[in-house]
Formats: C-alpha cells, structure tokens, sequence
C-alpha cells in the first residue's frame, strides 16, 4: 500500500478525530469524581430562587434550598444541562390538567411553557416549588458547600459527549475515505 496524498489525509483525519475523542476523557472523570465527591444524602427546605436570564435555549430559575449540616447552614440549587421553552400544547405539559404549572424539568432540561399572557419566572417557580417545601439535597460530607438538589448535574458531561461523538465521527469519515481511495 503506498501513500497517496489522500490517504495521508485520511490519517490525518483519522489522527485528529482520535486526539479529539481522547479529550473527552478529563471530562468524563471530573463528572464521575463529582458525583462521588457528593454521596451525602439530606433535605433541604425551599428559601428563594435563583434566576439565570441568560442561558442557551433562554432564561431559566432554580429553586434554592437551605440545608444543615453539623449545625452549619448551607444552600443548594437545582441544575440544569440546558434550558428549553415550549409551547402552550406541548406533550410535556398535557398530564397537568388545570393548567397551573408552567415549568417543568426533564432529563436535566429546564422547560418552561409559553403562554399568551406571560408571568414572571418567580411566579411560575412559586408554583412548582413552593417556597418552605422539602427537596432532596446531595452533597460532599468534606466540604458541604459542593451541594445540589436531587442529583449532580455537569455540563461537563455535555461536553464531554460532544467531543467524544466529533472524534468519532472523524475516525469513521477517516475510515471511509481510506476505504474509497485505497
């Protein structure tokens, strides 16, 4: 087999899509030590909101719950992956017969239902999470300000993902290539 130009394009290709999916691992790992970093399971109470005008997919809010934890008062919120709004029909909100909830999270997505006559984020998180209301809280038992409601949720995961599929398809559309010029 010798080297054509387009062959050596293709290791090329293939070379960079292999660098690209061997980034993905240091994100992976800090996902993973996070979540094992936070075994501590408690409850915390609703206290307030924490409202976020600018993400991808649009603005968001989280519920911040206060927690204890050797006698020493800490706070949690609720995170999200990515933020997506929907419209009033949308499937996700056909179960809530009287119309009532307008936010809803799925798989890590923050989905707020768009209306004809919008209200304010903080009373739509008012309804969802009623403030005083118990909500799980997970955190590190070492260093109890590393805390999240429900579960850890990183975007370093998203992240790690992405990299992982573009390096692969580097290495198949490397492959493909070194099949058709071969």
């Amino acid at each position: 087999m010798t080297l054509t130009p387009n062959l050596i394009a293709c290791l090329a290709i293939g070379g960079a899509g292999i660098l690209t999916a061997l980034l993905s691992i240091p994100f992976f790992r800090r996902t993973g030590k996070l979540r094992r970093r936070c075994s501590a399971r408690t409850e915390g109470t609703v206290i307030r909101y924490h409202y976020q005008p600018k993400q991808s997919g649009g603005p968001s809010i989280a519920p911040v719950a206060s927690f204890q934890v050797d006698g020493v008062s800490y706070t949690a919120r609720l995170h999200y992956r990515g933020v997506a709004t929907v419209s009033r029909s949308a499937l996700l909100f056909q179960k809530d017969a009287d119309q009532k909830n307008c936010i809803a999270v799925r798989n890590d997505i923050f989905h707020a239902r768009l209306e004809h006559h919008p209200r304010s984020m903080e009373e739509m998180a008012r309804e969802t999470w009623q403030p005083g209301s118990k909500l799980p809280v997970v955190y590190d038992p070492d260093d109890p300000r590393c805390a999240y409601i429900d579960h850890v949720v990183s975007k370093a995961s998203v992240a790690g993902i992405t990299l992982l599929c573009v390096g692969a398809g580097l290495v198949g559309l490397a492959m493909l290539g070194a099949g058709l010029f071969s």
